[in-house]
Formats: structure tokens, sequence, C-alpha cells
């Protein structure tokens, strides 16, 4: 089994490449709705981003489960609807639901850098941000 500092790196690494494949996705997507090329780049990015984002979830389910916390089971919820939620973004693809693609692109973008945010603001296998581990180690006042 891996350790908890080895599933944190591995979450923050696929978390960052599933950022990674949905910037290729965005600069893909405007060739292909002017004159449908990059169309080949398009579908890459977009088994990528299938990849990743199960990879992610699993890594965080791990990490979930490795530290034996609750507060982490939001994220986990979430990586794992960033993965379901790529089928129906993949799903609606097509030129009669482009509408429905740009804003599911949108949510998908948010929902990832959510987690991505949340991955790198986690210490080891403590919960806590950085910055409240720090207030609680020194009183007020006394690293002054």
């Amino acid at each position: 089994m891996l350790s908890s500092p080895a599933l944190l790196l591995a979450a923050r690494g696929l978390a960052l490449a599933t950022l990674a494949a949905l910037g290729f996705l965005f600069a893909s997507a405007g060739m292909v709705i002017q004159d449908s090329r990059e169309l080949d780049v398009h579908g890459v990015a977009a088994i990528g981003i299938h990849i990743s984002s199960a990879a992610l979830a699993l890594a965080l389910a791990l990490v979930l489960r490795a530290w034996g916390i609750k507060t982490g089971v939001v994220p986990a919820i979430t990586a794992v609807a960033l993965f379901g939620l790529t089928f129906l973004q993949a799903l609606l693809g097509s030129a009669m639901t482009l509408t429905f693609h740009v804003s599911g692109a949108l949510v998908l973008t948010v929902m990832a850098t959510w987690l991505t945010v949340w991955v790198f603001s986690r210490q080891r296998h403590n919960d806590a941000p950085r910055s409240l581990q720090l207030r609680s180690r020194y009183p007020e006042g006394a690293h002054s």
C-alpha cells in the first residue's frame, strides 16, 4: 500500500494533469469550432481528462482511507462527480448541444480547479491547512 505522502503527491500530480487536459481542450476547442481543425487533439485531450479525473478520484479515495478523516469526503465525491461529468460532457459534444458543452466545460474547470487547490492546501496526513497549523503552533503574540 502506498504511504500517505506518496498518495498526496500522486493526487497533486493528477490534479495538475486534469487541469492540463482541460487546458488542451480549451485550446483545441476554438480551432474545432472555427474550421473543424485539431479534432484529433481535442479527442486525445478528452481521453486524457477521462483518465486523469478517474485516477484523481481513486487517489483522493485512497488518501481519504489512509488519513481516516471525514473532511476529505467532499473532495473525493467531487472528484468522482468530475469523472462522471466528463462523460456527460463528451455526450454533449455535438453541434446541436454546443451551448451545453461549453457550459459543462466551465463547470468541469471550476471543479478541477477547486480540487487542485484543495489537494495543494493539505499537508501529508494532517487535514488542517498549513496556515491553521502555524496558528496552533504559535499562540497569539508568541512569534512576534
